[in-house]
């Protein structure tokens, strides 16, 4: 009978010995990569952002548990999942073939691509040279009224040429080629100086159907030129290609997307902790260009840097940006199926709006 005790309580014991579960067994640990409006932490100390709000959406779909912290780094973000410290990562992250090396990516989330911010140009050379732009985009609108107020001052001339002899001692009267072309250009311009007319009826004819048809002619080509130039005033200037990158003092923040897209290019560049320094380079003239993905950058630009950087609105590259996840990691599937119905529904899209229109 002792023995059958002794036995009884050296089985139970290591029962009772066992430590209790960990409080967060079950509970993904997700990484939001600070970098506004995709993710970041308000004054309250809530997480927000457009990324941090799809996974929400995403894992209620899902009915799992997570925990949220916010890494300031994109390479902390992708060692952390390598390493097995994080189920998940999201923010803006894009999806570029050297993060596919190390990670898994899920549906993609959110359009993107990579830009670039530059500095504001101001004074009368800057109105020059964005007068100088607009005029080349209507190179073929003002070479066409060229040609067409040539030709009318040449049809004035050959028309009162035959009144010549008669019109000599009229200072008023066209009389020669440069002459009509003048009278051409005064009838355009609605100066109506009145020094140059033409005598003949048929002259005349022709002057009431050119001084009707020079004001639409006019009035198309200044409609045309204001709104170029507001167009540029308001989308941060015109096109920017990857040549303009050559030769320049370049900035991006380190293991960001900008910075791995310049190594692609192989173009030397400089390197900071985060975005917000190397848009502060250029600020200070440090810098000449900083590149990031488009929906950070501008969003810092607006919200720091708005009095002194602007964003073009050309994409040096299209991307996309997803939820980064260990390779292999079994949360992939059922993501991309709720990111999938998520993203497709009109409701999203409006809220994403909210999110990228401040």
């Amino acid at each position: 009978m002792a023995t059958l005790i002794i036995s009884t309580l050296c089985v139970s014991a290591p029962t009772r010995a066992q430590p209790e579960e960990p409080p967060n067994k079950g509970i993904l640990r997700v990484a939001v990569y600070d970098a506004a409006p995709y993710g970041a932490v308000g004054p309250d100390g809530s997480f927000k952002g457009a990324s941090v709000d799809l996974w929400r959406r995403a894992a209620e779909a899902m009915n799992i548990h997570y925990e949220l912290t916010l890494v300031g780094q994109m390479d902390a973000a992708l060692s952390g999942l390598e390493q097995g410290r994080y189920d998940a990562a999201v923010g803006a992250i894009t999806i570029t073939p050297e993060r596919a090396a190390r990670v898994e990516f899920s549906y993609p989330a959110h359009r993107s691509g990579v830009a670039v911010a530059i500095r504001k140009e101001t004074g009368p050379m800057a109105a020059l040279a964005a007068y100088a732009r607009a005029a080349a985009e209507l190179g073929a609108l003002i070479v066409a009224t060229a040609a067409l107020l040539l030709l009318i001052g040449v049809a004035m001339w050959l028309i009162e040429k035959p009144n010549r002899a008669a019109a000599q001692t009229a200072e008023s009267s066209v009389v020669t080629l440069r002459d009509g072309v003048y009278w051409a250009v005064v009838t355009m311009t609605t100066v109506g100086y009145g020094d140059k007319t033409p005598k003949t009826p048929v002259g005349r004819f022709v002057a009431i159907l050119w001084m009707l048809g020079s004001v639409a002619l006019v009035s198309l080509l200044s409609a045309n030129l204001v709104s170029r130039l507001t167009a540029e005033q308001v989308e941060g200037g015109g096109a920017f290609t990857q040549n303009d990158l050559i030769g320049k003092r370049l900035a991006a923040a380190a293991s960001s997307s900008g910075a791995e897209y310049l190594d692609g290019q192989r173009l030397s560049y400089a390197k900071f902790d985060n975005l917000h320094d190397a848009l502060a380079s250029v600020a200070a003239g440090e810098s000449d260009i900083a590149v990031n993905s488009v929906g950070a950058l501008r969003h810092m630009v607006a919200a720091r840097f708005a009095g002194v950087l602007r964003v073009p609105p050309t994409l040096l590259a299209p991307a996309y940006m997803a939820i980064a996840l260990p390779i292999g990691s079994p949360l992939k599937k059922p993501l991309d199926r709720a990111l999938m119905k998520i993203t497709a529904t009109p409701e999203w899209r409006a809220v994403e709006e909210t999110y990228f229109s401040r």
